[in-house]
């Protein structure tokens, strides 16, 4: 699945269109694409233009447990629950708590994902209203912050609110969005690499190897068993990446059997220090690929040379010829 492009806007907190600037100063910008299979509107609320580009990214983000239970400061008068979500609706009571307390708890009710930087999340807010939607709600909550909306359509249904990224007042400026996988869940990446589109499966792979390590070895290998060659490739990559051990057997396999000359080279030289080195790049000095058989040959001339220099006697200590005079 595809994120269409059709709709794509910033809106200020009062909701006037702010048009963008292009970004300046030679600054790199990202290209994205969310593999969520959905047409998205993104509103960030902040009063000035977006200027100069930064480097995208999601809010650095830490524990909040300990700042929250010291800023949060309960009043004796205060009954029931602070914050209620039912049927779409939001109603929030808070004096002096932390806006990062606030939001997750917002985030675990509602189930939408709210990403907000330690800066922006250790600030103390007092709120106070009765049953708003959802994101009026939100945008009440984050009036004084710089906060990205961002609104997906599904295969079915209308648009809604699927994630917000929340940065201090003026810190959200030229902040570029950034691929789906960068700030999806573990859960949300494992459901991803059932997608329909390959290079949707192929970015959550790598982004799975990366983040849990050794321990994405389960999935690294599934995707190893995908149709498609991108897929292939991208598990591969990102295990080595990461330090994923792949068994000897199945890389051996890979350089015998893939279709893909790029899985193929890159199981190679996984295999170059293994015990199998020689027998598999026998095979692969034959390949059809040209890099293959060069990876091949390089590991061949390396395993020769150390095989000589073992073959070579040691002369016994106190032989040493005298220099000639």
């Amino acid at each position: 699945m595809r994120i269409g492009t059709r709709r794509l806007a910033w809106r200020g907190i009062d909701g006037n269109q702010i048009i963008p600037r292009p970004l300046r100063g030679g600054a790199k910008v990202q290209r994205f694409s969310l593999a969520l299979g959905v047409t998205c509107l993104l509103s960030i609320s902040t009063s000035a233009a977006i200027g100069p580009g930064q480097q995208a990214g999601p809010p650095a983000t830490s524990s909040r447990a300990t700042a929250d239970s010291a800023a949060r400061t309960s009043n004796s008068a205060d009954t029931g629950p602070a914050v209620i979500f039912k049927d779409g609706r939001l109603s929030v009571r808070a004096r002096n708590r932390s806006l990062g307390g606030l939001t997750d708890e917002i985030s675990t009710k509602a189930g939408i994902p709210i990403v907000i930087s330690e800066e922006a999340g250790s600030q103390l807010i007092s709120v106070n209203f009765q049953n708003l939607p959802l994101d009026e709600g939100l945008r009440q909550i984050l009036s004084k912050q710089d906060a990205f909306f961002f609104y997906g359509v599904d295969e079915q249904g209308p648009s809604s609110l699927k994630v917000i990224w929340v940065y201090p007042k003026g810190q959200g400026r030229g902040i570029t969005p950034v691929p789906a996988e960068k700030w999806a869940s573990t859960k949300d990446l494992e459901t991803m690499l059932k997608d329909k589109d390959p290079k949707a499966r192929g970015r959550a792979i790598e982004t799975l190897a990366e983040r849990k390590g050794a321990a994405a070895l389960e999935e690294v290998l599934k995707s190893l068993q995908d149709s498609d060659d991108g897929v292939r490739t991208q598990a591969l990559f990102g295990a080595v990446k990461a330090g994923v051990e792949i068994p000897d057997g199945i890389l051996s396999n890979l350089v015998v059997n893939d279709p893909s000359p790029d899985v193929r080279l890159l199981a190679l030289q996984g295999l170059a220090n293994g015990p199998d080195a020689r027998v598999v790049a026998e095979h692969a000095i034959d390949d059809t690929s040209e890099p293959v058989r060069v990876e091949a040959q390089e590991i061949l001339r390396r395993l020769d040379e150390e095989s000589k220099q073992s073959e070579q006697p040691s002369q016994p200590p106190g032989d040493e010829q005298p220099p000639n005079q």
